[in-house]
């Protein structure tokens, strides 16, 4: 059994890789913590089709990093596993490793999608080696945070978003990182919040390719919660033309929460 995941779709893959630079991604959240020793061992948990894994190994050209995702699908569109990077599949909540097995376990942008945050969380400090380094990294007010906002908007998002709550997603999942770390024994606790969506007006053409695949992958749970598609794609479409006018603001931001397991 794999954590079931809202966004199951052939085209995520391409998704995943084309809305972060993951070399960047790297440098900022992982490489102050990222060792420099011969052979370190890093474990993505998440990680999609192994973009982030793979711009871990080019940081660290002689670490042995895992890709670690529930879908081998596409954990396999990201390419054969390689000298320096594995991909396994399997359940977060389950992770198939010894106890200690890892210097650096990281988690981006998956506990969201996690009903079970803290049984994650646990497994993912329990195979971090004692003095090892976990960082968890997700969103906080996604799909909620706009303004302004009518009671039209208001009442269709409060739908959507209740659909999304009962299959698991939490769209404040970034806020709770910090007390998740803490239940998992974590220590040493650093707590950092950056922007991560804030479109400002009529949403540029890149964005608007990205929501737009984003929705439509989302479409058929939208028209499930609304109850008909029809009423999926209505919604769909109201939501672009929010993110298209000129009155409009939405933004979220990324919590990064690290520690260090005894």
């Amino acid at each position: 059994m794999t954590v079931p995941y809202l966004m199951e779709d052939q085209r995520e893959a391409s998704r995943l890789v084309d809305k972060v630079d993951p070399d960047a991604w790297v440098h900022t959240y992982l490489g102050p913590v990222l060792p420099n020793d011969p052979g370190v061992r890093v474990l993505d948990v998440g990680a999609g089709p192994g973009h982030i894994a793979a711009a871990v190994l080019r940081a660290r050209q002689t670490a042995q990093v895992v890709a670690f995702d529930g879908n081998p699908g596409r954990l396999a569109a990201g390419g054969p596993d390689g000298a320096g990077l594995l991909r396994r599949s399997g359940d977060a909540r389950a992770l198939p490793f010894d106890d200690g097995s890892f210097d650096v376990v990281y988690s981006r942008l998956m506990l969201q999608y996690v009903a079970e945050r803290d049984v994650a969380v646990a497994e993912i400090a329990r195979v971090t080696r004692p003095g090892g380094t976990v960082v968890l990294f997700d969103l906080d007010g996604q799909l909620i945070w706009h303004d302004p906002l009518g009671p039209e908007m208001r009442t269709l998002l409060d739908r959507v978003t209740a659909a999304l709550g009962a299959a698991g997603f939490d769209p404040h999942t970034g806020r709770r990182l910090y007390g998740l770390a803490r239940r998992a024994g974590l220590t040493d606790l650093d707590v950092r919040v950056d922007p991560y969506h804030l479109i400002a007006g009529r949403i540029d053409p890149v964005q608007r390719a990205q929501w737009e695949l984003k929705l439509d992958i989302a479409r058929p749970l939208i028209s499930r919660a609304l109850g008909s598609p029809e009423a999926g794609n209505e919604a769909v479409t109201a939501f672009m033309a929010y993110l298209d006018s000129e009155e409009t603001l939405t933004y979220s931001v990324a919590f990064t929460v690290t520690g260090r397991r005894v």
